[in-house]
């Protein structure tokens, strides 16, 4: 269950987008459960981190979604903020506030649709996704998300975790195979990298919890096109 508040004092727009969600719900066999509210005073008033999603208007009367946002960020580090809006210029100003993006006014079903496809990636890659991998002969339950990169050494492969380091007989091939789908990408032969721990790319490296690995050559496209599509934007 996705957990969406829309908030927009027209009531026009609270349909629509009500409308869009449901829609997208039936064809993507997903299952929300959504709130509406006509002004961002009303949702920040006894605030909850009960949702994943907020779609926030920009411009209303009493708190304007910007200020909103503020309040609600200070309270809900988590939830996905997606700004409606007028004026896609005023809505970069959401940035400043962790916004995951926005959608324009008059509200298309593709914008929609792309924005929220985005944020149910997001939600889903960051609840507990667990896999199980045998370390000297021992079953180990690995939590997805806390695992950095992993390491092909020889005929072993080193899995660095966000606190410890495992090291297993496998190959980075079948390991690739376990974690398809959850955002792990080859920044060279020897090393399966997770995009939700990249920090930057400098070059022809990629810096990862602080540790610096080299993009070769024939990966470095592959790579960066994945890495675009994480973050939601493009690679040329």
């Amino acid at each position: 269950m996705i957990r969406i508040a829309i908030v927009d004092d027209d009531k026009t727009i609270q349909s629509q987008l009500k409308g869009y969600i449901r829609d997208y719900e039936k064809k993507n066999n997903e299952k929300f459960n959504i709130a509406t509210f006509t002004d961002a005073r009303d949702i920040v008033k006894a605030y909850k981190p009960i949702f994943d999603i907020i779609f926030l208007d920009i411009q209303m009367e009493r708190m304007d979604g910007l200020t909103g946002a503020k309040r609600i960020r200070e309270l809900d580090k988590k939830v996905i903020i997606i700004f409606v809006t007028n004026m896609a210029g005023f809505a970069i100003k959401g940035y400043k506030v962790d916004a995951l993006s926005y959608v324009v006014k008059p509200i298309m079903y593709l914008d929609l649709v792309q924005q929220l496809d985005k944020a149910v990636r997001r939600i889903a890659y960051s609840r507990n996704i667990f896999i199980l991998v045998t370390v000297n002969s021992e079953i180990v339950r690995l939590d997805v998300s806390k695992i950095v990169y992993f390491e092909s050494v020889e005929h072993r492969v080193i899995i660095h975790m966000e606190e410890e380091e495992l090291v297993l007989y496998s190959s980075l091939k079948k390991l690739e195979q376990l974690v398809k789908g959850y955002h792990f990408t080859r920044c060279n032969s020897g090393y399966l990298v997770s995009l939700r721990h990249v920090e930057r790319v400098d070059n022809d490296q990629v810096i990862v919890a602080g540790t610096y690995l080299t993009i070769s050559r024939s990966k470095k496209k592959t790579f960066m096109n994945a890495l675009a599509e994480y973050i939601g934007g493009e690679y040329k």
